[in-house]
């Protein structure tokens, strides 16, 4: 099944942080292109992006194949808190994907 096939709507909330194109649309395009390795069918995905104090947060919520997928990983810098959450989702999602094609 080609790629093109699939719609993953990623819905972005900023809190306490501007939101700035460059921001969008690197962590759209990190979560967009992960979840698309994995999924089989359309993801409508939440992801939220917010600053404590110094703290950078980066958290996503989704459902795909039955199953709720969440995430949440805080880092120094809103990027690199990204880049973890999409490696932390990848992980879980090949996890899903090994145990699926196991019950098989």
């Amino acid at each position: 099944m080609p790629n093109s096939s699939r719609i993953v709507n990623v819905n972005l909330t900023f809190r306490h942080t501007e939101a700035t194109d460059a921001l969008k649309t690197y962590a759209t395009d990190k979560l967009r292109n992960c979840l698309l390795k994995f999924a089989h069918q359309d993801i409508e995905a939440h992801m939220v992006l917010r600053v404590e104090k110094n703290r950078q947060i980066a958290e996503v919520t989704f459902n795909a194949d039955g199953t709720s997928f969440a995430a949440k990983e805080e880092k120094n810098d809103l990027y690199a808190a990204i880049d973890a959450l999409v490696d932390s989702l990848g992980q879980q999602l090949r996890k899903h994907k090994e145990k699926m094609t196991a019950k098989h």
